[in-house]
């Protein structure tokens, strides 16, 4: 990738396309290379396009980033600005949210497979549809919240996911500080963070 990327700079283009740069890379390696590779293209000033189906690898590189569907914009803007209010469940989704559902919200509430779930002051009202981050996801006793039991734990380096199923409503991601994290089996109960709620658009439209 380093020569291939030394010879398309050669020439010092106004524009470069890149199709997958980082594919097939080890992870240490990739990230080495996203860090030189942001360092260098401000150096040039060189405008770069870049297609990447690694959302990671996008964020890191971009200072504008495009989601696409089918061919189409379904979000533009800056990585902190998709990142924090995806358009729609599509684009939630595709970043990697789990814990995306239709909900009806009425003042600062939402009723969702969930059941109820605070929502940012001012959020628009309606049928629309809701995004908890996982880090929104709290775990509490089983008696104070909604009941879950927990399936699956993924170590994450920073954190610990914990996959939880409530009976009858979709499973749940929740980011658990790395002594903290219930075991597989465990039954505990579940509130959700205001602070991490966002409320998306009406059938794709953005909120």
């Amino acid at each position: 990738q380093r020569v291939a990327l030394a010879r398309a700079l050669a020439p010092r283009p106004r524009l470069l396309m890149l199709d997958e740069p980082l594919g097939q890379l080890d992870r240490s390696l990739r990230e080495r290379l996203v860090v030189e590779l942001r360092e260098l293209f401000g150096r040039l000033g060189t405008t770069v396009l870049a297609v990447t189906h690694d959302q990671g690898e996008a964020f890191a590189l971009a200072d504008r980033v495009v989601v696409m569907r089918d061919g189409r914009i379904a979000q533009s803007g800056t990585p902190l600005e998709v990142w924090q209010r995806p358009a729609d469940a599509f684009v939630a989704r595709f970043l990697g949210f789990e814990n995306v559902a239709e909900a009806s919200v009425a003042g600062q509430a939402a009723d969702t497979p969930w059941g109820k779930v605070p929502v940012p002051e001012e959020a628009p009202q309606g049928t629309r549809t809701v995004l908890v981050r996982p880090a929104g996801v709290r775990v509490v006793p089983a008696d104070e919240g909604l009941r879950c039991t927990v399936t699956a734990r993924t170590f994450r380096g920073t954190h610990v996911a914990v996959y939880l199923q409530p009976e009858d409503a979709p499973r749940l991601e929740a980011a658990c500080a790395l002594r903290a994290a219930p075991e597989v089996g465990a039954v505990v109960g579940v509130d959700f963070d205001v602070a991490e709620v966002v409320v998306l658009g009406r059938s794709g439209v953005p909120g």
